[in-house]
């Protein structure tokens, strides 16, 4: 399969470092444009739901700090 092919798996990360276009890592790995077109979008589907979860775990860890430090200053 294709998503385990070290040769794509470097073109995919090339690209998402903005080190090659598509087009470009088309060429030079001799990968459809269209595959690594697809995959690309995966992968930034994929980030932007972590950076999504990760930001609502971010809000709720700093409500809960606020709260224990609400609580803490209720002791003194």
């Amino acid at each position: 399969m294709l998503n385990n092919d070290p040769v794509f798996i470097e073109a995919l990360k090339k690209i998402s470092v903005h080190q090659l276009t598509i087009t470009e890592a088309s060429e030079q790995y001799d990968i459809p444009k269209r595959v690594l077109y697809k995959a690309a979008r995966q992968q930034q589907v994929k980030q932007n739901k972590q950076k999504a979860y990760l930001i609502a775990t971010q809000k709720r860890l700093q409500q809960s700090l606020r709260n224990v430090e609400m609580e803490l200053a209720s002791f003194s």
